[in-house]
């Protein structure tokens, strides 16, 4: 991971995104790049800008947070998405997610956990509460339509990989997951990488939900 991360906020709520703004610009490692208040003006500054991890509202003018995700993330697969939400709906979280955020984090967060969960999702950890997760799990399974690639992307997952989606399923990090498989952190690690790719998730958490839908969780 960089030393210094390169952080975006996207938020139309003047007040919040400037106390956002503040939090960001007084915290070591953490660099603000831009701000913005529609979806528009998001992807046209995360192309300019090339954060690390943005923040963004699930709740935006015009084009929302979901669908400004999927187009950021389209761009620059490299990029985080830490939505912020004030509870949205379940659909709307699972929009998000398939858009290929990283995690959810509410807007009454404190300022250290909002540093914490920016650190976490630069270094590719899902963050999502376990119950919120399971929540997510039960509506994809509501819209889940498996055709015949989605039998051979399951398919191509080994007895290894299937055990690793099912850990990642209990929202357990990196270490935690080594440590349930008697493995190094880097073992681990590379279990994940190999789980996402396979799935094409751009996040762990997109990655568990697409396990979802192809049947791999029950």
């Amino acid at each position: 991971m960089k030393e210094l991360l390169r952080v975006m906020v996207v938020d139309d709520h003047a007040a919040f995104a400037e106390s956002l703004r503040e939090v960001l610009a007084n915290r070591p490692g953490l660099e603000l790049t831009a701000s913005a208040s529609t979806g528009e003006e998001a992807v046209r500054l995360a192309e300019e800008t090339r954060p690390d991890v943005i923040l963004m509202d699930q709740r935006l003018p015009g084009t929302n947070g979901a669908a400004t995700a999927a187009q950021i993330i389209a761009r620059l697969p490299q990029t985080k998405i830490l939505m912020l939400t004030g509870g949205g709906t379940d659909d709307e979280m699972l929009d998000a997610v398939e858009a290929g955020v990283s995690g959810y984090l509410i807007k009454t967060a404190r300022v250290a956990e909002i540093a914490d969960a920016i650190q976490r999702v630069a270094a590719g950890e899902m963050l999502i509460p376990a119950e919120t997760l399971r929540d997510l799990l039960l509506r994809a399974r509501e819209r889940a339509r498996v055709g015949r690639e989605d039998v051979r992307v399951a398919a191509s997952l080994t007895p290894r990989e299937r055990e690793v989606l099912r850990l990642m399923a209990t929202a357990l990090d990196t270490t935690d997951i080594g440590k349930s498989l008697g493995v190094t952190w880097h073992t681990a690690r590379g279990y994940v990488q190999g789980v996402m790719e396979k799935l094409e998730a751009h996040s762990r958490l997109e990655a568990v939900l697409r396990g979802q839908q192809l049947g791999l969780l029950s």
